[in-house]
């Protein structure tokens, strides 16, 4: 899966999709589809989901199910793909070629000939609406921060000037120009997000507030269209005879399970209904590895999952009381004891292998919560420090608090069960648990009607930025409730920063602001995965960063 790739907002789900991991470049995926030993007569891929999609609308999507759909059904200006070699490389896409201006504030790029899957033909003008309509705050979009590079989004985004004045503009059909407000290193990654996927406006016009939560209610241009949505139950994709590069498209038919339940999700694979599955339970680890038909595979993502407060609640503004909680839970005893040993305890906002230039990050920059941990040895006291800030007395017992997870099968409530017990231990404190389905969830965050969230988020390209920009004011990712005016303005310093080391210093100085300053979100292990894909399965990447899909992925010998 991605959480691209999240991306999303990704649920901390133990069983993530598994169907999307990207594919090689085309020059090689072609030489190994024609060297191979002959390709199944029926092509189709059975995959699942763990989570309903909240909807497919690239605009407003955030979460990891819908994006597995998404970059499969909608073609980005780039790719993000893999060489011979698994590393990732940036190849085109719905933009043939691009060229950048010598002071790299202007990009242009030539779009290529492709078609809706309706026949109409797609132009520049549906990358020009499909980037306008994410920044316009009339559309809420929660990953709309990630377009803070181009010339006047953010002023675009808060109201200060109209849509026009975005610094994206279609000079014609073929033509594309984005115009920086200041050179970006990392903005070609930008480039296959959703934030900027092509949109056709009098689609989305016609269909209003009902895009995106239907198959029939939604238009795609990528290798796949949606041709079947039951809700909370499939997915199914067929092939798009429109794309323009269809002849690569080996898989007709893609089929995504909807399954939240992670015994039948496991059981699904054991018997050959799905053709991959993540596995977290060691024991079905061991099992799965002595299947001699499937390839286990084994990478640590660029993830990591978190509690975050709701810093508007009446308890949880209290800076002292969230580091206390913060403080509060073992993420050692989590990694091993929760997650059996295959995570990593994380003391850090940015997770591992997310790299600034050559650099990766958590090489040389200390973890906030370590250096917070060695000083607050009891965070009962930090506790105790708040509630005499509130004036709520010495007594933590008599604390209101609930958790709320998104999420409701026996691994939630084994996981509420451990952090029930991990503060009444630590803290004193009786807190209750909250199991809610996940869009219910979103929903009641978006409202501010929680205390303590749970979540997980994959870095979305790979620059601390994907993670650190969630944070700022203007973000809509993490609906925390939190503002840092110095935070803000490291992280607008670091987005412009061409100097590797003097970005990731800008980096270091806001992670510690939001962290061991200010406590805002509390992460609890860096995610590890352990797929498991029966060996006639080919061309699916092993990179957690790869945006390809499903576009290379064909069987052979199933």
């Amino acid at each position: 899966m991605k959480l691209k790739k999240i991306t999303a907002v990704l649920m901390a789900s133990m069983l993530v999709s598994v169907s999307v991991m990207g594919c090689s470049s085309s020059s090689s995926t072609e030489q190994s589809t024609e060297n191979a030993g002959g390709l199944d007569a029926e092509q189709y891929y059975n995959g699942y989901l763990s989570a309903e999609p909240t909807t497919l609308d690239s605009a407003k999507a955030s979460d990891s199910y819908a994006d597995d759909v998404i970059q499969n059904v909608l073609e980005p200006l780039a790719r993000l793909e893999e060489d011979d070699q698994k590393k990732n490389v940036i190849k085109p896409a719905g933009a043939e070629s691009w060229e950048v201006s010598e002071d790299g504030t202007v990009w242009t790029f030539k779009i290529r000939d492709n078609k809706w899957s309706d026949g109409v033909a797609v132009t520049a003008k549906d990358y020009e609406y499909g980037i306008t309509r994410t920044i316009d705050p009339k559309t809420g979009s929660p990953m709309a921060y990630l377009l803070s590079p181009i010339k006047n989004a953010n002023e675009v985004n808060s109201e200060k000037l109209p849509v026009e004045e975005l610094g994206v503009k279609a000079l014609d059909d073929k033509t594309l120009e984005i115009t920086l407000s200041e050179p970006t290193p990392y903005f070609l990654s930008l480039t296959y997000q959703r934030v900027m996927f092509p949109q056709r406006e009098d689609v989305v016009t016609a269909q209003g507030e009902k895009y995106g939560s239907e198959a029939e209610t939604t238009i795609y241009n990528g290798p796949f269209v949606v041709s079947k949505w039951v809700h909370n139950n499939e997915v199914v994709m067929t092939k798009n005879d429109n794309y323009w590069d269809k002849d690569t498209v080996k898989l007709n038919t893609v089929n995504y399970k909807i399954i939240s339940d992670e015994n039948a999700i496991l059981n699904s694979f054991e018997n050959g209904s799905i053709d991959s599955v993540g596995v977290s339970k060691v024991e079905w680890i061991e099992k799965f590895k002595s299947k001699e038909n499937a390839d286990y595979i084994s990478y640590t993502n660029p993830q990591v999952n978190f509690k975050f407060f709701n810093t508007k609640n009446e308890l949880f503004q209290n800076t002292n009381i969230r580091k206390a909680f913060a403080l509060g839970v073992n993420r050692e005893e989590i990694a091993n004891v929760i997650f059996n040993g295959r995570n990593e305890a994380a003391y850090g906002w940015v997770p591992k292998n997310v790299s600034s230039g050559d650099v990766e990050y958590r090489e040389v920059v200390e973890e906030p919560y370590q250096t917070l941990k060695k000083e607050n040895p009891d965070p009962k006291v930090l506790l105790l420090k708040g509630m005499e800030e509130l004036g709520l007395g010495t007594d933590p017992s008599k604390l209101d608090v609930t958790m709320t997870f998104g999420g409701t099968d026996q691994w939630f409530r084994t996981y509420g069960e451990y952090i029930q017990q991990s503060y009444k231990k630590s803290l004193g404190i009786e807190i209750k648990i909250e199991f809610l389905e996940w869009p219910v969830f979103m929903s009641n965050v978006s409202k501010g009607d929680f205390q303590i969230g749970y979540m997980g988020w994959m870095s979305e390209f790979n620059d601390p930025m994907a993670m650190l920009s969630l944070l700022k004011s203007d973000s809509t990712a993490i609906l925390s409730g939190w503002k840092n005016d110095e935070y803000d303005k490291l992280i607008d310093q670091a987005r412009v920063e061409m100097d590797d080391a003097k970005r990731i210093e800008l980096y270091k100085q806001a992670e510690k602001i939001a962290l061991y300053d200010d406590a805002v979100v509390c992460p609890t292990v860096y995610v590890k995965s352990n797929l498991f894909r029966y060996k006639y399965i080919k061309n699916m990447a092993e990179t957690p960063f790869s945006t390809q899909g499903l576009k290379y992925v064909y069987t052979s010998g199933r």
